[in-house]
C-alpha cells in the first residue's frame, strides 16, 4: 500500500493524533507522544497547536467536517430541499458503508471522554450541536420535531457504537422509516383532535 501523501503538517499531526487516541484514549495522549507519531519537531507541533485542547478541538472539528460533506453530498440528491439535511443524517446513520461508520464511531466514543474531562472541548461540541440545529430549524421543518429527531439519531447511533442496541434488519428497517416520514415537511402533521361540544342543556318545562 503506497504512504499516503499529506497535504500538510497539520494533516499529519491529526491523523497521527487520531490513531493515538484510538490505540490508548484521551487521557493517555501526550503532545510528545503525538510528535513521535507524526514524526515532527515540537516546534513544527507547536506551529500548529497550541495545546494539547486545541488539538482536540481539531480532530473533533475535522470529523464533524466529514461528516457534514457527506450529510450535503446526500442532501444534495433530495428533490424536496424541506428537510434534506435531516434526511441525509438519517441516511447516513442507516446506510453508510459499516467499516467507516464503525471507524466514525469509535472516533467519537474516545472524544467522549475529552468532551467530559477537558472544557474546551465540550464548549465546542455544544457550539457543533447549536449549529446542526440551527441548519435543520432553517430547512422549515417544525424546530421540535427537527430536535426530537436530532435525539433519536443520537440514541440510535450512541446505541449501536455501544453495543446496546440489537436490533433486527426489519426493525431497523421500520425505524429508519418512521424517521424519513417524521423528517418530510408534511411528516406528523395530522389535524389536531377536535374537542367534542358539550350540546346545550334543554331548558326545563314547565
Amino acid at each position: 500500500m503506497p504512504a499516503r501523501t499529506y497535504a500538510s503538517a497539520r494533516e499529519r499531526i491529526l491523523d497521527a493524533a487520531e490513531r493515538l487516541v484510538l490505540k490508548r484514549g484521551v487521557n493517555q495522549l501526550t503532545v510528545e507522544a503525538v510528535i513521535t507519531e507524526a514524526q515532527l519537531s515540537k516546534g513544527g507541533f507547536f506551529h500548529h497547536f497550541a495545546t494539547k485542547d486545541a488539538l482536540l478541538v481539531a480532530i473533533l472539528d475535522r470529523l464533524v467536517s466529514r461528516m457534514n460533506d457527506q450529510i450535503a453530498a446526500l442532501a444534495a440528491q433530495d428533490p424536496e430541499p424541506r428537510g434534506a439535511r435531516l434526511r441525509a443524517q438519517i441516511a447516513l446513520a442507516f446506510d453508510a458503508d459499516p467499516q467507516e461508520a464503525d471507524a466514525q464511531r469509535a472516533l467519537i466514543l474516545a472524544l467522549i471522554e475529552a468532551i467530559s474531562a477537558q472544557p474546551a472541548v465540550a464548549r465546542r461540541a455544544r457550539e457543533v450541536n447549536a449549529e446542526a440545529f440551527a441548519r435543520d430549524a432553517a430547512e422549515d421543518i417544525p424546530e421540535g420535531r427537527a430536535i426530537a429527531l436530532q435525539f433519536a439519531l443520537d440514541g440510535f447511533w450512541f446505541g449501536l457504537a455501544m453495543g446496546t442496541v440489537a436490533l433486527t434488519a426489519g426493525q431497523q428497517r421500520a425505524l429508519r422509516d418512521s424517521l424519513l416520514a417524521l423528517a418530510r415537511p408534511e411528516g406528523g402533521a395530522g389535524r389536531p383532535p377536535t374537542r367534542r361540544r358539550r350540546a346545550p342543556k334543554k331548558g326545563r318545562q314547565t
